[in-house]
């Protein structure tokens, strides 16, 4: 899926991939000690303000073929992807607890989330196709900040996050990932782009005891009552998360470089569906078994970072391996598919 429409692939998407697919897992490890560590909090904060509207960004980037073309196999592949993360992660967590863990079906707030709306996302597409862009994105953006009053709108069918995460999917939609890549190529974006990131570590560190529950926000799953009760303005900070996402969004896919590592880090980066589908597994393994059973986490207690940065590390490079991609493939029904997904 990252090419062009009757062109090469784009080296400069497997390695954005590459980057946010890390962010994920490093985010989920983060989540562990989070409440604990505020250090680890403001490194899971950092992340979540743009890494998951980013990569909802690029898969609406490289959905056009299958929207336009109406490839109702390769969209329902993210359904069955769905599926398979969900039964997966269930029975790890058996395994784990001891006892069986509750199963809803079309009711989640864990990592296979993604999968289910993604698949959404490719079929509202298809049904506002002929009305206009313009219309779609306000409305959409006006629907997100409506949405946040709402306490009944939450993890069913991933209402909640399909409605707040669509228009970032919908913006990669609209645009081409050729002309993107040019423009965003600059120099002078990208020392931007660097600017802005670095200089929204500093505000987090600096603010995170201020700003820490607007985390709540970014994940697009909970209404507006969990950082702040009773207050009619409140979608303003929809709005605000909004343009966070965006802007830094926009400066970490500009700094990704088009070529780096000799292109291991781009053939990784063509893998990120079966790393996205097999790490939340083996960390709830790592931290069920592993380190419960043995505490190495003890041995980090003032070095947290390291340890989810080597833990993170270690589960990438287990899910990244060539071995699962013919099971991916297989899965998904569409040979290549499992390289070629956002």
């Amino acid at each position: 899926m990252d090419k062009a429409i009757g062109g090469a692939r784009i080296q400069k998407w497997d390695n954005v991939k590459f980057f946010l697919i890390f962010l994920v897992v490093l985010g989920h490890t983060a989540d562990i000690y989070a409440e604990t560590s505020a250090a680890t909090g403001i490194l899971r904060f950092y992340i979540y303000t743009f890494h998951m509207p980013a990569f909802l960004f690029v898969s609406g980037l490289f959905s056009k073929k299958h929207i336009k073309q109406r490839q109702w196999r390769s969209i329902s592949s993210y359904l069955i992807l769905y599926l398979f993360i969900k039964t997966l992660n269930f029975f790890v967590k058996w395994a784990i607890n001891g006892s069986k863990p509750g199963f809803m079906l079309f009711k989640d707030a864990s990592v296979q989330w993604y999968a289910f709306c993604v698949f959404a996302f490719c079929v509202i597409t298809i049904l506002l196709e002929k009305i206009k862009p313009s219309y779609v994105i306000t409305v959409s953006v006006i629907l997100a900040c409506i949405a946040g009053y709402m306490d009944n709108i939450g993890d069913f069918l991933c209402l909640s996050r399909i409605i707040v995460f669509y228009p970032f999917f919908y913006l990669g939609y609209l645009l081409d990932p050729v002309k993107l890549n040019k423009f965003l190529n600059d120099r002078r974006l990208k020392i931007a782009g660097a600017a802005v990131l670095i200089s929204a570590a500093v505000i987090t560190a600096a603010a995170y005891p201020y700003i820490k529950d607007i985390k709540f926000l970014f994940t697009g799953r909970n209404p507006y009552k969990v950082f702040i009760a009773d207050a009619p303005y409140a979608f303003v900070f929809r709005l605000i998360c909004y343009a966070v996402s965006s802007i830094m969004g926009l400066a970490f896919i500009a700094v990704v470089p088009e070529k780096i590592g000799g292109g291991l880090i781009a053939r990784t980066g063509a893998r990120s569906v079966q790393i996205y589908a097999l790490h939340f597994a083996l960390k709830l393994l790592w931290f069920g078994f592993v380190n419960n059973n043995f505490r190495i986490d003890g041995y980090f207690v003032s070095k947290l970072l390291i340890y989810e940065l080597i833990v993170s590390i270690v589960i990438f490079i287990i899910c990244a391996l060539p071995v699962w991609k013919p099971l991916f493939d297989r899965l998904l029904l569409i040979p290549g598919k499992a390289e070629n997904a956002s």
